[in-house]
């Protein structure tokens, strides 16, 4: 399913992209996307970003500001490709162009776009991508790294093509709940707080189930 990201800066500014995101074995997407420019004047808050209202549970924004750079953090969590794709045209414009496109084929996903810098020079220009995949690396143009991870750097003045193939395996899972322990803490805290809410519920209910019990079995003797 196509994925198109593009994002919103100056045609000859300085822009930093940083995308992290990773594919669960469920064919969801979570992570998060540094989306800045270089501080023009005190007031300039970087490119300006909207999430679509149907998508506003599952993706939030939060201030960016580092190295002179300012902007957005977009944060998404479990979305799935067609959701992630609605996201992508959101927040694009002509200036730079993100395209990304996922597939899955029995337990073979497969990654392939490309990232369009050409309208753009090289200074202050940092853009890169980083996938985690659900199991082992296959073929990729890009720079693995450990826990089923790849990483690309765009280069400006040019485009840079992106592909990759990863095995879905059962053993992968563990990867993948590490890289969304690092890009999306809040959510998976929050999700420890339901299971642990649940289990506390759970056993409450068994407690009040025995003592119901308990005063019945009384009840037969009386």
């Amino acid at each position: 399913m196509p994925l198109i990201l593009a994002v919103a800066f100056a045609l000859a500014g300085c822009v930093r992209v940083h995308a992290a995101m990773a594919v669960s074995p469920d064919d969801h997407v979570s992570g998060s996307i540094d989306i800045a420019t270089v501080q023009s004047k005190p007031d300039d808050a970087g490119p300006a970003l909207t999430v679509p209202p149907e998508l506003a549970d599952k993706v939030s924004l939060t201030p960016y500001a580092a190295d002179g750079y300012v902007g957005k953090t977009v944060h998404f969590d479990g979305l799935a490709f067609e959701q992630v794709r609605q996201l992508a045209e959101a927040i694009s414009n002509q200036a730079g162009r993100y395209k990304i496109n996922l597939r899955r084929s029995g337990d073979i996903v497969s990654f392939a776009g490309s990232v369009d810098l050409g309208q753009l020079r090289p200074e202050g220009v940092d853009v890169q991508v980083k996938i985690a995949f659900p199991g082992p690396v296959g073929k990729t143009n890009g720079t693995p790294d450990k826990d089923n991870t790849v990483a690309w750097t765009a280069k400006a003045g040019g485009v840079t093509e992106l592909n990759a193939t990863a095995n879905y395996s059962t053993t992968g899972g563990m990867s993948w709940i590490r890289w969304v322990l690092v890009v999306g803490a809040g959510a998976v805290g929050a999700a420890l707080l339901v299971l642990v809410l649940a289990l506390v519920a759970h056993r409450r209910s068994v407690r009040q189930q025995r003592r119901e019990q308990h005063q019945d079995n009384q009840s037969q003797f009386v």
